[in-house]
């Protein structure tokens, strides 16, 4: 063989680098395959020095976020249960009386009423004296004890939501006067009270 060939097998020869990887020219050993490196990954990358991948403590997401701003339940204020922005229970005694037992209680106190006004009126019905009756009676008992006699029936009771104390005379006479003309009565809010509840500031709740 002559030297040229000899020189060109001995270049053709497995060599090895200072790493220890050995292969021949342009092929892939071990080596190439990032197995004798410790600072190859899975794939035979080499990691930068320092990298572990992600960020130290970083989850994915920022701490503490769960998706929804804090206190944010996803219902609004529509969605308040009655008589809660009043400082009243839902439920329970003291919780806002519905509809039916304060329908219940004015009638009573209508007939009441006209039973009393009947006395004076007998043998002929009493008409409108009945109204001056029931207006009488409810400011008194609203008044003086909290309850009208209806009220007392049904397990009700009329109390103030603006402030303490009681309804007071003003503020019964007043209320009084607008259930009489009924219309006010029957204008409801979200919290089921009527417009004169809302200007006197009283609210009919459940004793039990």
């Amino acid at each position: 063989m002559s030297e040229r060939g000899r020189r060109r097998t001995e270049h053709g020869s497995v060599r090895r680098d200072r790493t220890g990887r050995a292969g021949p020219a342009g092929g892939s050993g071990a080596g190439d395959l990032g197995l004798n490196d410790p600072g190859a990954d899975d794939s035979g990358r080499s990691a930068e020095p320092g990298d572990p991948g992600t960020e130290p403590g970083d989850p994915g997401t920022e701490p503490g976020d769960s998706g929804a701003e804090p206190g944010d339940s996803g219902a609004g204020d529509s969605g308040a249960a009655r008589g809660a922005r009043l400082g009243l229970p839902v439920s329970g005694p003291g919780s806002l009386a519905t509809a039916g037992p304060r329908i219940g209680a004015f009638a009573v106190d209508a007939v009441l009423s006209t039973l009393v006004a009947g006395l004076f009126t007998a043998p002929a019905l009493p008409r409108t004296w009945s109204l001056l009756a029931f207006c009488c009676e409810y400011v008194f008992f609203a008044a003086t004890f909290g309850q009208t006699p209806g009220m007392a029936v049904l397990r009700l009771g009329l109390v103030r939501v603006d402030g303490p104390g009681r309804v007071g005379l003003g503020r019964a006479a007043l209320r009084t006067l607008l259930l009489m003309l009924l219309v006010p009565a029957v204008i409801f809010d979200s919290d089921g009270r009527g417009m004169h509840d809302r200007l006197t500031g009283t609210a009919v709740v459940r004793l039990r």
